[in-house]
């Protein structure tokens, strides 16, 4: 062990280079356990599904939404499918027999969900929880927000004060590793049809609102049977038939995750995302080795007289490069020893980041321990074998003679130097154009005032939109009330219909007179003559239409619709997609509207918003409810792209460090190397400005080369980024001239320190041995 008790004295000696070293490698490590941890729980998303390999979602090429009775005739046609699962998502009321009323968010689905689907039943059976219409399966933690510890099994919840239901189940808490979002319950898809009041729920072909799961059977073929099915559906299905979908896939399981087709009561991630950040651990994980090898060749001049030495009095250069070996997979084992305590600081930021639970205590075992072992191991090894081979290849006499030093070549170092900038002004380039892709998205003019307006759930029956209205208008501080079904937030409900032989699909909504001005929308009447049947179209819908001028009427299906009012164009998704065509129809007297928005006054709004909520709740009998400002509502759509750009963020921030800390060290023994030259140029009269000049000359000119790499490679990668957005930010040139100006200032501000001290170094305390 007297190689660690010389190795140790080392480091000590050499505190820059051991601080450098070992907690540069620690902060990549930490991120790199982070995002390893990561990366492999969502490949692993839904693996412990028993039928994994054998359960597809039936898709089309636009979407998920088919009609119920579909699932019912391909199990009948098709012998592959051994059964089916359709899934439906609802928003409801459950009331408790003794009137106590909780939000709830539940799954509609076939009594086959949990013989096909491997949820754990903590009590009941799965062939028989959802037998009964009535039955109803709690989660764990919703059963015990309703009922305590006791067990519900057999006492009676009724949803939407309309439907009773009988506790059959109960079902652990989804696990974060799959496909499908925690439900507070499960119910039959069968009582849908009195939930809802649409008796037909099931049975109509017209109604594309649910998804489905097929179970293939073993060694069948379910996939190979979609063209048949496309054929099939061309001929008889009106949603084929009439041109508004194309083609059948049936996508397995373990793809459903990743699809960028959003599915009811889905989580979904891009697998774009998922490759980037892989990419990353790789680039972190070379940059961290990178600067190890770096930083250790560069203290290898050090070390010269140590390792001569060792060579003169026998050692072999085969010991050398174990010791040397053993030296890095050492530092490497301190490096993970904090690597690991970091991370698990870090681990709720990166939870809140990515919206995920890494859980990173479930991760100990023996055999992750024996893994992380052996990972570490292997990147200590094949961080110091070159080093290895480079400090054990000089020669002894080269150290005697004073002449090790000046063969010591940088070359490997420059291009070093130049690979970490150019990954650092990518990083911030990134991170510059998604931060202010993220703001144009969310300053853009979308075409309707979105401040200062809150909504609220409609909870009351049609009957009541008279009190409910007239009610919140008398509150001091609102300034309007409108209520609608379908909305600029939710995008509204989705209209096909043929016009002039050509398929056309519009959005729907049906808004009472304040609409208009509560979301500040202008409107150009047609002066057409009121009509309760009339509508609204926007600009985008008279270009679809083909009228080259404002039309006073349109035929959809077989009811004509007299057009009293064109509104301007307004964004009701988000702006990854440009604005289409829309209908507004007006609120009739038995309307029932989905949504109240509410117009406030800037000034007192928290005392506002309170008396709305008092008011509110008195109306709907003290049933929950969530207020939501329209603006947050908008915000939400971006919070992928806000979450991208925090991550890059970090990632840059990382890189700056692994730089820094690099480049430091680099250069402290870079200045160290050319101490007798810089003091000979100052016996010769250079001034220190002269000698300051030269040492910073060598490492900037490297993040010159650095930058001209990084841009066009930053301006590709978020190009292709940008494309996925209809509305876009510009690509300005000034992103990319900040990205190198402040890495050029870390970098000079870096060096300057250390070139600043060698520069006013006294020649003498260089020259007196020579």
């Amino acid at each position: 062990m007297l190689f660690l008790k010389t190795y140790f004295r080392h480091l000590l000696k050499n505190k820059l280079y051991t601080l450098v070293t070992i907690i540069g490698f620690a902060i990549s490590l930490a991120f790199i356990i982070l995002l390893g941890v990561y990366v492999k729980n969502e490949l692993s998303v839904d693996d412990f599904q028993v039928n994994k390999d054998r359960i597809y979602r039936l898709e089309s090429n636009e979407g998920v939404d088919f009609s119920g009775p579909i699932a019912v005739d391909l199990k009948n046609t098709y012998p592959e499918i051994e059964d089916y699962t359709r899934v439906y998502e609802q928003d409801g009321i459950i009331v408790l027999p003794l009137g106590e009323k909780f939000n709830a968010n539940f799954l509609a689905v076939d009594d086959s969900f949990f013989s096909i689907f491997s949820y754990t039943l903590l009590q009941g059976s799965a062939s028989e929880v959802l037998t009964l219409k009535n039955s109803i399966v709690l989660s764990q933690s919703y059963a015990r927000k309703l009922f305590g510890e006791g067990s519900p099994l057999g006492k009676k919840i009724t949803i939407n004060t309309n439907t009773e239901f009988v506790v059959s189940g109960i079902m652990d808490d989804f696990p974060e590793n799959t496909t499908f979002k925690q439900p507070n319950a499960m119910i039959n898809i069968k009582a849908m049809a009195n939930i809802t009041g649409f008796k037909s729920f099931l049975t109509e072909y017209g109604f594309c609102s649910m998804n489905m799961y097929f179970l293939e059977k073993p060694n069948g073929n379910l996939q190979y049977k979609a063209p048949q099915i496309l054929k099939k559906f061309k001929k008889d299905f009106w949603l084929y038939k009439e041109g508004y979908a194309e083609g059948v896939v049936f996508t397995p399981l373990k793809d459903v995750y990743f699809s960028t087709k959003q599915g009811i009561g889905v989580k979904s991630n891009n697998k774009n995302l998922i490759v980037i950040l892989t990419i990353i651990v790789f680039l972190i994980l070379l940059l961290a080795i990178g600067n190890y090898v770096n930083l250790t060749i560069a203290q290898a001049t050090f070390r010269a007289k140590e390792i001569a030495i060792k060579k003169l009095v026998g050692s072999s250069k085969r010991s050398l490069f174990v010791q040397l070996m053993k030296e890095s997979v050492m530092l490497c084992f301190l490096a993970v020893i904090l690597a690991l305590f970091l991370a698990k600081l870090a681990e709720p930021v990166f939870n809140s980041l990515l919206d995920t639970k890494l859980g990173l205590n479930s991760k100990v075992s023996f055999l992750n321990a024996l893994t992380v072992i052996g990972f570490f191991i292997v990147v200590g090894m094949a961080s110091g074998v070159f080093p290895a081979l480079r400090i054990t290849s000089f020669k002894p006499i080269d150290v005697v003679k004073g002449t090790f030093r000046k063969k010591n070549k940088t070359v490997y170092n420059n291009m070093f130097i130049t690979f970490q900038y150019t990954i650092t002004i990518v990083l911030l380039v990134c991170s510059f154009l998604i931060i202010k892709q993220t703001r144009f998205l969310r300053n853009y003019n979308v075409g309707f005032n979105k401040e200062n307006i809150i909504h609220l759930p409609y909870l009351m029956g049609s009957d009541k939109k008279g009190t409910i209205k007239n009610t919140l208008e008398q509150i001091p501080g609102v300034e309007g009330v409108t209520l609608s079904w379908g909305s600029p937030i939710d995008g509204g409900s989705n209209q096909s219909f043929d016009y002039n032989g050509k398929p056309l699909s519009f959005q729907e909504f049906r808004v009472d007179s304040s609409f208009f001005s509560v979301f500040g929308i202008k409107m150009r009447p047609t002066k057409m003559a009121y009509t309760k049947d009339g509508i609204y179209v926007n600009e985008k819908a008279l270009k679809v239409l083909g009228f080259d001028s404002m039309s006073t009427s349109l035929k959809v299906h077989d009811e004509t619709h007299t057009i009293l009012g064109v509104v301007n164009d307004f964004n009701f998704n988000d702006l990854r997609k440009d604005v289409g065509p829309i209908m507004i129809h007006q609120q009739q007297d038995d309307s029932y509207p989905s949504n109240v928005f509410v117009k406030i006054n800037s000034s007192n709004s928290y005392e506002t918003i309170s008396k709305i909520k008092t008011a509110y709740s008195a109306l709907v009998d003290h049933t929950p409810f969530e207020v939501t400002f329209v603006d947050d509502a908008i915000n939400q759509w971006y919070i992928k792209e806000e979450r991208t750009g925090k991550i890059i963020s970090y990632f840059t921030v990382l890189s700056f460090i692994i730089s820094f800390m690099g480049i430091l060290a680099m250069s402290t023994f870079y200045m160290q190397q050319r101490k007798k030259e810089i003091s000979v140029r100052k016996v010769n009269g250079a001034s220190i400005l002269q000698v300051f000049s030269l040492l910073n000359k060598n490492f900037l000119k490297w993040i010159g080369v650095a930058f001209a790499i990084a841009v066009p490679a930053s301006w590709y990668v978020m190009q292709r980024w940008l494309e996925s957005f209809a509305y876009k930010t510009q690509m300005s040139w000034w992103v990319f001239i900040l990205a190198g100006i402040l890495t050029l200032i870390m970098a000079f501000v870096t060096i300057s320190f250390q070139a600043i001290k060698a520069a006013r170094l006294n020649p003498m305390d260089s020259l007196r041995d020579e």
